[in-house]
């Protein structure tokens, strides 16, 4: 399928998976994607790139200045997109001619390898073609409204959470309906608002969102009185009933004063988008004692505090497109709000615009100025970008079958990178699922540095744009959104999950049912069922392919040559594991369904290390957690857990969010045995308590990644078990289930 990703040069076609259908979420075929005028252009307005002639360094400062504001866009994951936006700006300037000079380089081909970008779009509308579990709303055929940045992409397929699509009421245009999301914006800001019959309300800023709210505003019994620097925005808000306008700020002062007798606007809503701060100053200005200033738009706050304490204005900030907006509970998860107690959350605002629209009450075609068709779109962010004065208000992009698009149908979830290769000299070929940081930045560059042994061959990912620019950046032979594409590829021998914790379980159990061998990042399993899954379907393998779970602390350098000190023992030992994990926010996803929290998703590695160190298998477990009461923490991330081995180990863990971020390492372990002690500080060191000799010791914090990695590898191709064997793996999950079950209190009701 194809999707408009935006660059640092621009905006550019990409072809991508077709998007897959997951639980909780709807599959929808666009036929119409709004673009955001202001949000989607202001990055290629803001650093126009110099003419032919200038130099490089120019163009490369242009370039510079792109990225940092693409940078400041993005919300989610600031140290992630900056990674992406720096590799593609890298990209990007490999392109620039350098001068003779300073050094050359011959360009890159342009071509489909090159095609890299970031995802943009969220309004959209179209129809459903397929529905997750555990949507019974909607079913395959619905027209529907879509909203959300990542997923009402500009793309011929979107997959949707159930919270973020809306039924189109019969009567309302798909063009109209792809405005929906515009429409929830203006409503919310409104709703803020809380106009009365017959009150005055001031619109600072008649683009598209400002024309919707003037027209809602109107429909509620206010007269309105709107300000734009474009007088044909002004008109045009005149002409659909806005009763007053000014396109000059000292003009609309004395408008407003005169309309309102000199007592100022009840409400002033500010939908304008600009840095400077004289906008909320003129609302200020303009609004009477003890009246009402909305903020919708990206607008500077510095405000003068004199005119804003002696009139006593409540300043409101409106979020998007209304309650549910940014919280994963509601968006991603599919959680709704009661509707007796949250009359108007972001779906319902989406729902009621719509109704308002097909009723006649607001007329959005009016403001809807092109329409091209998605083949049209790159020049046109071209054109909007390099246009001189004002731009248009509504522009939508028309998605429609094509040949292209009819033949990509057989293949609907694959697009091949390049041509297959064959692994070379036997090395093992491997799919990764999952492109977040983790599995982009540590797992495939470990593997890299073993090139003798394995070979990326293909990309799973349910984002098209992160997993398209990996794929992309490394020229692997497919991407691909559904993990059925790889287990079916013969092709393929080794399947690398890093997913989130919630999808290992299901994952690796498909892929050892296809014959791949798995390496999964921890953990293996987030309940008692899954990992009795898991075990029930390797041990009825006939043939065993090689499992191992990212266990990586026991093949670290500290460790396996504290397990060389520690081979002739004679007494059993003492270990204390102290972990100085660092805060995380309760509704960070590690905490919720997806991550199984801390206990699970991350002292499972402790509990490996202890496995490993005693050799024996556990004989008993218990733990205790602290009570967080009504305070943000959590028990499975404030707590001590003791196991005991069957050779007479005693290790106790001591794990807390409660520590600092500075002074402390992580990580520190000491373990006790014939009359001495080791202590691995962090990874960095080894040392001897009796002598305080050094034992090992590194720059680096060295936990054994490559080393695992590397392991794996050499069993994969020699034929032999995992380095790690599989009861251990199943015996440390359950450890960490069983301890997770003591910190709550359910052992005692098993």
């Amino acid at each position: 399928m194809r999707q408009i990703l935006l660059n640092t040069g621009g905006a550019v076609i990409a072809r991508v998976p077709r998007a897959v259908v997951s639980h909780g979420s709807v599959l929808v075929r666009v036929h119409y994607s709004a673009i955001s005028v202001g949000t989607e252009i202001a990055p290629l307005r803001s650093a126009v790139i110099s003419s032919p002639d200038s130099t490089a360094v120019g163009r490369g400062l242009a370039y510079a200045a792109r990225v940092r504001h693409l940078a400041r866009a993005s919300a989610r994951d600031p140290r992630k997109a900056m990674n992406r936006i720096m590799r593609i700006a890298r990209g990007q300037l490999r392109r620039l001619p350098i001068p003779a000079a300073v050094g050359s380089q011959p360009a890159m081909a342009a071509g489909d390898r090159d095609v890299q970008g970031w995802a943009v779009g969220y309004s959209a509308a179209g129809e459903v073609v397929a529905v997750g579990d555990g949507v019974t709303e909607l079913a395959a055929g619905d027209l529907v409204a879509c909203a959300g940045a990542g997923q009402a992409n500009h793309a011929d397929y979107i997959n949707v959470t159930r919270n973020l699509v809306c039924r189109v009421p019969a009567g309302c245009d798909l063009q109209i309906a792809a405005t929906a999301t515009l429409g929830a914006i203006a409503m919310q800001g409104v709703r803020r608002a809380a106009p009365q019959l017959g009150e005055r309300v001031c619109v600072l800023g008649l683009g598209m969102i400002g024309q919707i709210s003037a027209q809602l505003l109107r429909a509620a019994g206010c007269d309105v009185i709107g300000l734009d620097l474009d007088g044909g925005r002004v008109a045009r808000a005149q002409s659909l009933g806005m009763r007053y306008g000014a396109s000059d700020a000292d003009a609309f002062r004395a408008l407003v004063r005169d309309v309102t007798g000199g007592h100022g606007a009840d409400q002033t809503i500010m939908t304008a988008a600009t840095k400077s701060d004289a906008v909320i100053n003129l609302a200020m200005d303009v609004t009477r004692r003890k009246g009402r200033v909305v903020i919708v738009g990206d607008v500077g706050l510095k405000v003068d505090r004199n005119v804003f304490y002696q009139k006593e204005i409540d300043l409101l900030m409106s979020t998007s497109y209304g309650p549910g907006r940014y919280d994963a509970s509601y968006e991603l998860e599919g959680h709704d709000y009661p509707f007796a107690y949250v009359r108007w959350t972001e779906n319902r605002n989406m729902q009621s615009f719509l109704e308002l629209a097909a009723s006649g009450r607001i007329a959005v075609a009016p403001l809807i100025d092109r329409v091209v068709s998605i083949d049209e779109a790159p020049a046109l962010y071209r054109t909007l970008a390099d246009a001189e004065g004002d731009l248009p208000l509504g522009v939508l992009i028309q998605y429609s079958p094509d040949a292209a698009d009819a033949s990509e149908r057989s293949a609907p979830t694959t697009v091949a990178i390049r041509r297959a290769r064959a692994p070379a000299d036997g090395r093992i070929a491997y799919a990764l699922v999952g492109a977040g940081s983790f599995g982009t930045s540590m797992l495939v560059p470990q593997m890299d540095r073993c090139r003798d042994r394995y070979l990326l061959k293909a990309v799973v990912s349910r984002n098209a744009a992160q997993g398209g620019n990996f794929a992309r950046d490394r020229g692997v032979d497919v991407l691909t959104s559904n993990v059925d594409d790889v287990l079916a590829d013969a092709s393929i021998d080794l399947v690398v999950i890093a997913t989130r914790h919630h999808e290992h379980a299901a994952q690796v159990k498909r892929s050892l049912e296809a014959g791949k061998h798995v390496f999964v990042e921890k953990p293996l399993a987030l309940t008692w069922e899954e990992l009795s899954s898991i075990a029930a379907t390797y041990t009825s393998l006939e043939t065993r392919t090689a499992l191992m779970v990212g266990f990586n602390r026991r093949f670290s350098p500290a460790l396996e040559i504290l397990k060389a000190r520690l081979a002739a023992r004679r007494s059993p030992l003492m270990i204390e594991y102290r972990v100085n994990a660092g805060y995380i926010p309760l509704d960070h996803w590690v905490h919720g369904t997806q991550g199984g929290g801390r206990n699970i998703g991350e002292a499972c590695h402790m509990y490996d290390v202890f496995r490993f160190l005693a050799g024996a298998a556990v004989r008993s477990i218990g733990a205790a957690a602290i009570d967080p009461a009504s305070l943000a923490y959590a028990r499975n991330d404030n707590f001590t857990a003791t196991v005991a081995y069957e050779d007479g180990t005693l290790a106790t863990l001591v794990y807390t969010a409660l520590g600092p971020k500075t002074g402390m390492g992580k990580e520190h372990i000491t373990v006790f045995c014939d009359n001495d002690a080791f202590v691995v500080d962090d990874f960095h060191s080894l040392t001897r308590a009796s002598d305080g000799a050094v034992l090992w010791q590194s720059s680096e914090i060295l936990k054994g990644h490559f080393e695992e990695l590397s392991a794996f590898g050499d069993a994969i191709a020699r034929g032999e078990p995992s380095p790690i064997p599989f009861e251990e793996i199943v015996e440390t999950t359950a450890v960490a289930l069983e301890i997770e079950d003591q910190l709550f209190g359910r052992a005692d009701a098993r």
